[in-house]
């Protein structure tokens, strides 16, 4: 029960700073779970997993306030999808040294972005205009790794020049589709068997048990705290745990 306060308390800050940010849920649970020593791609398996209630609530929410721009949509879900694939069946046959690295350079790479964009306190434009389908297919591939799609898409939907609103609508919508996209692919690896260790699946209940029951009720006050949070300072905390656990996990490769 201890463990599972614990996941729950995470998860529910999680959520409260993807509310205020429009990012944050993916890339504090999956770093928490890689500071514990759990293999990525049940990192990225269970991060998946716990978003399917909270980025699912967030997308009808978005959808019955109207802040969908069906074209970004539609982009970002079908590549986006291809992408999470891609990179959830990377998770799923890489492994030893070149997985590991990869997986803190990822970490390295969120973080050093996150905080760029709350020093500067703007937007890292990453890709050029009108380039959604690519920005898509890069948040998937991200998501596939590490679980972590807003810091990508929202960023770049927003530095591009999208209306927040729809930013940050469009983008939630598209996220529920490819985390299903993204477990689906983890679920069909470990039942064929091209999943190594994949049994331990069983042993991620609790996290995600954890990470679902905090994270539901902090999407309720999401809204309403993006309008009151010190965003700044959040954006700067997330990246720097970012850096920090990939930092640490270079250190004791």
């Amino acid at each position: 029960m201890h463990d599972f306060a614990a996941f729950a308390i995470v998860g529910f800050c999680a959520q409260i700073v993807d509310g205020a940010l429009g990012m944050g849920f993916g890339v504090i649970s999956a770093s928490v779970l890689l500071a514990q020593g759990i293999p990525p791609a049940l990192v990225s398996a269970s991060v998946n997993a716990a978003k399917l209630p909270t980025t699912g609530t967030a997308a009808l929410s978005h959808f019955f306030h109207r802040n969908l721009n069906w074209r970004i949509v539609i982009a970002l879900c079908i590549f986006g999808t291809l992408g999470g694939i891609i990179g959830a069946t990377a998770l799923t046959s890489l492994k030893g040294k070149v997985l590991l690295v990869m997986i803190n350079i990822y970490l390295l790479f969120i973080g050093g972005l996150i905080v760029y964009r709350g020093v500067r306190d703007a937007v890292p434009r990453l890709f050029p205009h009108g380039f959604t389908r690519l920005i898509g297919f890069c948040g998937g591939l991200i998501e596939g790794i590490g679980g972590s799609w807003g810091p990508i898409v929202t960023t770049s939907l927003l530095g591009v020049g999208t209306e927040s609103r729809y930013a940050i609508g469009s983008g939630n919508f598209a996220e529920f589709a490819v985390s299903v996209a993204v477990f689906s692919t983890f679920v069909v690896a470990f039942f064929t068997g091209h999943w190594e260790g994949g049994a331990d699946w069983r042993n991620m209940a609790l996290p995600i048990s954890g990470l679902v029951i905090g994270g539901i009720p902090a999407a309720i006050f999401g809204g309403y705290l993006s309008k009151i949070a010190p965003k700044r300072a959040l954006t700067i905390a997330v990246g720097l745990l970012a850096i920090s656990i990939g930092i640490y996990r270079f250190a004791t490769m």
